[in-house]
């Protein structure tokens, strides 16, 4: 790919969570303009989403709501999103419940099915993407457990369908848009260093915060 792309583009913006930096950099003519959007590597332009500011904010608002214990559905080993949301996650959970999950809506089925049968106290669930949560809710639905009234569901990215699921998804909301006209414009000009952009908690139903006289959006 990056042998197809010299001689024919002015510079790349490169999503790459699972590869390091180092790696793309080499592949690419000295001073070639790249810019790279949630990498896991350092020592080139780079923006990244605060994943570990944001989950963090998530659990202390779950703890704010009385939750003691809270479960998490992981994302992919090799994602860098995925480490840093665990990492924010595990910084307030104290006895942490860890459950496999790879960001597609079967993994968090699956995980909803597992935590559903386990018997371990768990009274609120933060998965680290929407799909995941998404999926945990249906799986969680069929078992007869209510969500917020039996255990309050959280995710992450604020994907369009968050809003429209039966109860609406507390997430945590990624600007997109903003991702890309910032990658861009780093891009145009000779800024160099990475730069975090903010992740905003955005409160719904499913965390219970109106049954449970905290928060609301």
């Amino acid at each position: 790919m990056f042998r197809a792309v010299r001689g024919r583009v002015d510079g790349l913006i490169v999503m790459s969570p699972d590869r390091e930096s180092a790696m793309l950099a080499s592949h690419l003519p000295q001073g070639f303009p790249l810019v790279l959007l949630n990498s896991v590597g350092s020592g080139n332009r780079a923006i990244t989403i605060d994943n570990y500011g944001g989950a963090r904010a998530m659990m202390l608002h779950l703890r704010s709501l009385g939750h003691e214990r809270i479960a998490f559905i992981k994302g992919p080993e090799q994602n860098a999103d995925a480490a840093e949301r665990l990492r924010g996650y595990r910084e307030i959970a104290g006895d942490s419940v860890v459950l496999d999950g790879d960001f597609s809506e079967q993994a968090g089925y699956a995980a909803g099915k597992q935590l559903a049968g386990m018997g371990h106290g768990v009274t609120a669930v933060f998965a680290a993407n929407d799909a995941m949560a998404v999926g945990a809710l249906s799986a969680l639905r069929e078992v007869g457990v209510r969500v917020p009234h039996d255990i309050a569901l959280a995710g992450f990215d604020d994907i369009p369908i968050a809003r429209y699921v039966t109860p609406h998804l507390t997430t945590v909301s990624v600007d997109i848009a903003q991702l890309g006209r910032r990658a861009f414009d780093l891009l145009m000009s000779d800024q160099e260093g990475h730069e975090v952009l903010p992740a905003t908690l955005v409160i719904r139903e499913s965390c219970g915060s109106k049954i449970r006289g905290g928060a609301k959006s």
